[in-house]
C-alpha cells in the first residue's frame, strides 16, 4: 500500500492536465486498467486521483471526447469540412480513426479551444488543418486542405459574430462589407474542385500553372472563386493606385 504524503493532492491545473492525458491517450488508459494506479502515477498526488477513477466512465468519456472533436458543430464534422483532403489521405491508407488519433496526440490539438469560456484558441477546423499540413510537401494536398479550411473559416465569419475562437490564418483582411482573402493554388488543384471561374476560361484551360482564388464575406453571404490578377491586386500589402483601383471595383460589385 502506498502512503500519500500530506498536501499531495493535485491543484486544478495539474488535475486538468492529468485528466486530459487520460482522455487523449488510449495506451495510458490501458495501462491504468491493466496495471493499476500505482504503475501509472508519477507522484502521490496523481495516485490519489487515479485510484478514484471509474474506468468504465473514463472510457465512455474518452469516446465522447473523440466524437465531440470530430463533430465540433451541430451541422457537420471534420469529415464534412475536409472531404476532398480526407479522400486523398484515405487513398494512402489513413483512416478517419487514424487521423483523429494522430490529431489528438499532436501539439496542434492543444491549440484548439476545447472548453468554452476558457482562454482563446483556434477552431477545431484550423487546428486540424494545421495538423494535416504539418510536414506535407505535396502541393495538391496542401492546396486542398487550405481551400477547405478557408471555406470553413469564411463560413464562420459569415454566420458567427463575434467569433468564439481566434483565427491565425494569414492574409484575411477586413473590408467595408466583411472580410476577404486571396490564395494562389495550382491550376490542376483548382480544376478538381469544380471552382467558379466567373465565366472565364479556367486557369488550366488557359495554360496557366497557377490560379488566384479569392474568398469574400458580405451581408449577402459567402462568395468565392477564381479571380483575375487585377482582382488579386486588391490584396497587395502596400498602398498603391492599382490596389485602390481593384478595391473600388470590388466595392462596386458589393464584395469589398
Amino acid at each position: 500500500m502506498t502512503t500519500l504524503e500530506p498536501g499531495a493532492s493535485l491543484d486544478g491545473e495539474r488535475l486538468t492536465d492529468l485528466l486530459m492525458r487520460l482522455l487523449l491517450d488510449a495506451d495510458l488508459r490501458a495501462r491504468l486498467a491493466d496495471e493499476g494506479a500505482e504503475a501509472v502515477a508519477a507522484d502521490p498526488g496523481e495516485l490519489e486521483c487515479l485510484a478514484s477513477v471509474d474506468l468504465a466512465e473514463l472510457d465512455t468519456t474518452a469516446r465522447r471526447l473523440r466524437s465531440q472533436v470530430w463533430r465540433p458543430g451541430s451541422g457537420g464534422s471534420l469529415a464534412t469540412t475536409f472531404p476532398r483532403s480526407l479522400r486523398v489521405l484515405q487513398g494512402t491508407g489513413a483512416t478517419e480513426s487514424d487521423l483523429l488519433t494522430g490529431f489528438l496526440g499532436s501539439p496542434h490539438f492543444a491549440r484548439f479551444r476545447l472548453i468554452p469560456y476558457t482562454a482563446p484558441g483556434l477552431s477545431a477546423e484550423e487546428a486540424f488543418a494545421s495538423y494535416l499540413l504539418d510536414g506535407v510537401e505535396e502541393r495538391a494536398l496542401r492546396d486542398t486542405v487550405t481551400h477547405e479550411l478557408m471555406i470553413a473559416l469564411f463560413t464562420a465569419l459569415t454566420c458567427e459574430q463575434p467569433l468564439s475562437f481566434v483565427i491565425e490564418a494569414e492574409g484575411i483582411v477586413p473590408t467595408e462589407r466583411g472580410h476577404a482573402a486571396v490564395r494562389t493554388y495550382t491550376a490542376p488543384s483548382v480544376a478538381t474542385w469544380g471552382a467558379n471561374t466567373g465565366g472565364r476560361p479556367s486557369a488550366e484551360a488557359q495554360g496557366a500553372d497557377e490560379a488566384h482564388y479569392a474568398y469574400f464575406t458580405t451581408p449577402a453571404g459567402l462568395a468565392h472563386g477564381v479571380v483575375s490578377g487585377r482582382v488579386a491586386e486588391a490584396f497587395e500589402a502596400g498602398p498603391s493606385d492599382r490596389r485602390e483601383t481593384a478595391r473600388r471595383a470590388l466595392a462596386h460589385r458589393g464584395l469589398w
